[in-house]
């Protein structure tokens, strides 16, 4: 097929819901390539006709070379990654593998077998700290060993798209939560305790990051993936709002319509460098009509139905 998609890591939390985006075209064949060690199944309609589900490894250039000329892809969507920030700092050596030689190895592929278009999944922690939103154009300080090897990424798939002209986007993801999250995250974390009791055990509270919902990242990584027309080019994937885990576990409580206590756990504290991770979604709005369309409030509530946990409506 003409429309074919390759959806590397797409048996993770984002990589599940935009597969089942991308198959809601007809015409659309999807092929998800995933080594199934932190992904999972759980939402995904693997009974689609138009879905090929592949399990390998990123850095494997055999495998993925195989799976490009059987498929013939158009567009790739390159998600396969290791993403949680405590086990990427206590793995250093096993993220650069993934991070950087895997999209290495993905690259390398790339030149052999060609593609149209590629969207490499970056993130928000390249960016140094800065109490305003941060802009693409903004100069690049990771602090940490995942935001270091998702910068130097940023950096391969440049050189890709000069030295191929393959059309390459970069999307600097933003707190993606909802239903489905595969990582230990704060917002799982609020909902499993509030299932569990109305105490809940939490770590930094002041910190106010940029949440956005699944469905809207879904979104626009598929309006990306078809509208974006420069050779290179990136944009923050945010809400463009920001809020501290106290101002969640308000919205939340609201919700479930009863008392919520959080109890600070000193084990679940992290080493705070910033207190403001916030997107400006000015450009992805202005130059491919994509603003994000749930609110904090509407997605905490579809969560926590996803948890089945009552709410007041």
């Amino acid at each position: 097929m003409d429309n074919t998609v390759l959806v590397t890591g797409g048996a993770g939390f984002i990589g599940q819901t935009l597969v089942n985006r991308l198959l809601l075209d007809q015409y659309r064949q999807v092929v998800l390539y995933d080594n199934f060690v932190t992904g999972h199944q759980s939402i995904l309609n693997t009974d689609h006709p138009n879905l090929s589900i592949v399990s390998g490894d990123i850095r494997n250039r055999e495998s993925l070379e195989h799976v490009l000329r059987q498929y013939r892809p158009r567009l790739i969507y390159h998600l396969a990654a290791l993403h949680f920030i405590p086990y990427c700092n206590a793995h250093p050596e096993e993220t650069l593998s993934v991070n950087v030689v895997g999209l290495q190895t993905l690259l390398s592929a790339c030149r052999q077998v060609p593609v149209e278009r590629l969207v490499f999944a970056s993130t928000a922690a390249i960016y140094p700290i800065f109490e305003e939103a941060n802009r693409e154009d903004h100069p690049a300080a990771p602090a940490d060993i995942y935001g270091m090897s998702k910068y130097f990424g940023e950096k391969l798939v440049h050189r890709f798209s000069g030295d191929t002209g393959t059309l390459c986007t970069v999307g600097r993801f933003f707190n993606a939560y909802g239903p489905g999250e595969t990582n230990p995250h704060v917002i799982p974390e609020i909902m499993e305790q509030v299932k569990k009791g109305n105490t809940l055990k939490l770590g930094n509270l002041d910190p106010k990051r940029d949440y956005i919902y699944i469905d809207d990242m879904a979104s626009a990584l598929d309006i990306i993936g078809r509208k974006s027309k420069a050779g290179y080019e990136v944009y923050n994937i945010g809400s463009g709002k920001e809020y501290s885990v106290r101002e969640l576990v308000a919205v939340v409580e609201s919700l479930v319509g009863r008392p919520l206590i959080i109890s600070q756990d000193k084990q679940r504290m992290r080493r705070v460098e910033r207190r403001h991770l916030l997107a400006d979604i000015n450009k992805i709005g202005q130059q491919l009509n994509w603003q994000p369309s749930m609110t904090i409030n509407e997605g905490l509530y579809d969560t926590l139905k996803a948890y089945d946990i009552p709410t007041l409506s």
